[in-house]
């Protein structure tokens, strides 16, 4: 279903907070959101689209709106969701991870499936200022780290990055080009900085596996008697328990089931909930919703 949009370039920006978690979990929770229903009516939206759609149809319009004016964080992980998590691995031995804490910075996207690849999105809309911290910590923390970013920053990504990271463009047809492939960071990942990544019941089930017990210690104390002994787990081993554990952080079997009926602008959104099946549930049933009920 295709519609010419004419809207004024100052609501762009506002638009594109449709595919925000803010928004997309009112909807789920309350079939109404009053920042969408606002930006709808305020944007001039609903004088191009018949609101009798489906709010299916309305979002995917809205996303290929955005995709050809207004490529902002969100498009690049749900192309990245889609082009590479499920155009070449399987939802059934990748996990895909979002804003994921590396000591003070947060990872825009991790696949875990062999190894784990980190994807730091700078769309034309970002600036470089935070990236060498950034991607630092990344690459002590796992194996192989990408840039993906826009044609025009391209160049400048070369000039600012070591040869390890990885330099992807999505290019102005819409597709993911590779300039540079990452190369390993497996010797310099930091164990100190991983565990500390990690939640008390992942770090618990590691140290589980790996010494067939946890110490026995006060539980103020655990956190510290755990990191001891992650530290002294041979390095390739500890990273691989890791990669192991945070695959378990996966998604319901319904939402695997279930992943070909979630429209191509949710895909990232809808991994982003992991294994929360209740919430998969609502989100499908809420597409099927006409706009005009909603807003």
């Amino acid at each position: 279903m295709n519609y010419s949009l004419d809207i004024d370039k100052k609501y762009f920006s506002t638009i594109g907070n449709f595919f925000s978690p803010i928004v997309l979990s009112s909807l789920e929770k309350n079939s109404y959101s009053s920042y969408f229903s606002e930006v709808c009516k305020t944007s001039g939206l609903l004088k191009n689209i018949d609101v009798s759609i489906s709010l299916r149809d309305f979002l995917d319009t809205i996303f290929h709106f955005l995709l050809k004016n207004y490529r902002n964080e969100y498009i690049y992980k749900n192309i990245i969701a889609n082009k590479i998590l499920l155009g070449k691995h399987s939802l059934k031995s990748s996990q895909f991870l979002t804003e994921f804490r590396v000591g003070n910075n947060k990872a825009d996207i991790i696949i875990l499936n062999g190894t784990a690849t980190v994807y730091e999105i700078k769309s034309e809309y970002d600036t470089f200022y935070r990236l060498k911290k950034q991607i630092n910590s990344y690459s002590k923390a796992f194996e192989f780290v990408n840039i993906i970013t826009s044609p025009s920053q391209i160049e400048k990504a070369f000039q600012e990055l070591p040869e390890n990271i990885g330099i992807l463009s999505f290019t102005d047809r819409n597709t993911i080009s590779t300039f540079r492939k990452p190369k390993s960071n497996l010797d310099n990942i930091n164990l100190s900085l991983l565990f500390d990544s990690l939640r008390k019941d992942e770090y618990l089930q590691i140290i589980k596996t790996y010494y067939e017990s946890i110490p026995n210690v006060p539980n103020t104390k655990i956190f510290e008697a755990c990191k001891k002994l992650y530290w002294e787990i041979p390095l390739e081993k500890a990273v691989k328990l890791t990669n192991e554990i945070l695959k378990k952080r996966n998604y319901s079997n319904y939402t695997i089931q279930n992943i070909n009926k979630v429209p191509f602008s949710l895909v990232a959104y809808v991994l982003s909930l992991g294994n929360k099946r209740n919430r998969v549930e609502n989100t499908l049933k809420i597409l099927n919703k006409k706009l005009i009920e909603i807003i």
